[in-house]
């Protein structure tokens, strides 16, 4: 049984507008965010949000990165940071202890200010503030 050349045209057009709709699906579903390292000093191992992002120097900024989801206290962004500063491990700041702010957000884009502060027990620590706006306590 042979298919006639128009039915052949016809399954590679469906296919391929399957193939769009379903990469545009997977593209516009994940949260793409950019980070600047704003805390003056280069970054080793930065980890955020359990995606490894690597190292990143002072003054720089990432690529946009997925993110199949991302959290928020808020509108303010919050989310699990560890990295290398200056040889020493350091991790998020955790600035929120309740919880009923906080939201997962699974599309959209966002660009973010990676910052430093030095905690109540002399650790530095990362938090995220959105792209040249201050947090709160700033």
């Amino acid at each position: 049984m042979q298919i006639s050349k128009q039915r052949k045209i016809e399954l590679f057009i469906i296919s391929l507008l399957s193939l769009i709709i379903l990469g545009y699906f997977i593209h516009f579903r994940n949260v793409h965010v950019k980070f600047y390292n704003k805390t003056g000093e280069n970054i080793d191992s930065l980890i955020i949000a359990e995606t490894f992002i690597g190292h990143l120097k002072k003054d720089s900024s990432t690529e946009s990165i997925d993110f199949k989801h991302f959290t928020f206290d808020d509108s303010i962004p919050y989310e699990q940071i560890s990295a290398i500063l200056n040889s020493k491990k350091s991790y998020q700041l955790n600035w929120s202890w309740c919880g009923t702010g906080r939201n997962t957000e699974s599309n959209g884009s966002y660009i973010f200010d990676l910052k430093k502060v030095i905690d109540q027990k002399g650790n530095t620590c990362f938090y995220l503030t959105n792209h040249n706006q201050k947090i709160f306590w700033e």
